[in-house]
Parts: structure tokens; sequence; C-alpha cells
């Protein structure tokens, strides 16, 4: 059986996937946003929060531009 298009499927790593329509994907992707917008409305503060932890950590005070960790 031959397939009109044949793209590697990002999840399962198999070359058998469907194409979508125009309007089904503009649908998924505005589905995507919705989620994305809620999570970050609800969870953002803490992903903010979380990132400036990590840098904070990694700053040497003595030369800034280079890690904590690093050496040279």
């Amino acid at each position: 059986m031959t397939h009109k298009h044949q793209y590697p499927c990002p999840m399962c790593e198999c070359d058998k996937t469907r194409t979508l329509s125009d309007e089904s994907a503009v649908e998924i992707y505005e589905f995507l946003e919705v989620i994305s917008d809620n999570f970050l409305s609800r969870y953002g503060h803490r992903i903010e929060r979380h990132y400036a932890k990590l840098a904070t950590r990694n700053i040497n005070k003595h030369q800034p531009w280079r890690k904590k960790d690093q050496p040279f």
C-alpha cells in the first residue's frame, strides 16, 4: 500500500503518519495555545522562580561572566 505523504512521526519514529487539513492544524494549534496560556497563568511564577534560582546558583561573584563551576 502506498501513501501520498510519508513524514516521520515525532512521537513514535514511524514513517506512516497522516497529514492534517489546514483547519485541523489551526484547531489543534489554538487548543495548545489555550492549554499553554492556562498553564502559564497558573504556574508561570513557579517556573520563573525556578529559573531565577538556577541563575543565582551559577553566578561567580568575582567574574560574573563565568559560571561558578568553570575553572578557567
